[in-house]
């Protein structure tokens, strides 16, 4: 079996942690190779809202492994077949995104979860009447539908460029996790990593008060 990228995924994001665990903003680019008829392949795509991308976890390192520990949930580790784990036995990734415009052999598409650089498989349109069943269950996932933490940033905060990625993960569960990069510090505090920068937080009951965000380009 041999696998070839059709073409590259291109965007601001050059690191897992500049994007949201699920697709909720951002734009980026499909840049398709040329000299394999791509671009008649392309035709009549631009009739759909919505696309599939099938694409490589080319970030992915290490070896899978049968069991997971996942961001979302309490309940422990969770069978990697059971979860959307990079760390796959084949890393194949897919989303479902919004498909802006087709020029030439560019494909540009709004909010996404793939870094700059992601191998992309295959392309394929979106069809609400067959691809969406919203009344299926959604097993242990559905574990952290409903968060009892109420997320405050200070004032300076507000406007970061990663206040709203802050927000979605300490929101879901701000406890100390690996799988999240949430760590706990002698002084009490909790510390969250996203990319390079470090954000620091104290829990009150129910309450997060993120404090302050420090950018520190080194490894953890």
């Amino acid at each position: 079996m041999t696998l070839e990228p059709i073409g590259f995924f291109r965007s601001h994001a050059e690191s897992l942690g500049e994007l949201s665990r699920q697709p909720v903003s951002g734009e980026g680019v499909v840049e398709l190779l040329a000299g394999r008829h791509l671009d008649h392949a392309l035709h009549d795509l631009e009739g759909f809202s919505r696309i599939w991308l099938i694409w490589w976890f080319h970030s992915s390192k290490g070896q899978w492994r049968p069991k997971v520990l996942p961001p979302r949930g309490r309940g422990g580790r969770r069978g990697v077949l059971a979860t959307r784990s990079p760390h796959r036995p084949n890393p194949l990734g897919i989303s479902c995104v919004p498909l802006l415009r087709v020029e030439g052999l560019r494909v540009w598409v709004g909010a996404h979860d793939l870094v700059d650089g992601t191998p992309i498989l295959d392309i394929k349109p979106y069809l609400p009447r067959y691809d969406s069943f919203p009344e299926e269950r959604e097993g242990w996932a559905t574990e952290s539908e409903t968060s009892p933490w109420n997320v405050e940033l200070a004032p300076e905060l507000e406007s970061h460029e990663l206040a709203e990625r802050v927000l979605a993960i300490l929101r879901e569960d701000p406890l100390p996790r690996r799988a999240r990069r949430i760590h706990a510090m002698p002084d009490g505090r909790l510390r969250l990593g996203i990319g390079y920068w470090r954000f620091y937080y104290r829990l009150e009951e129910s309450r997060v008060l993120v404090e302050s965000g420090a950018f520190q380009p080194s490894v953890e």
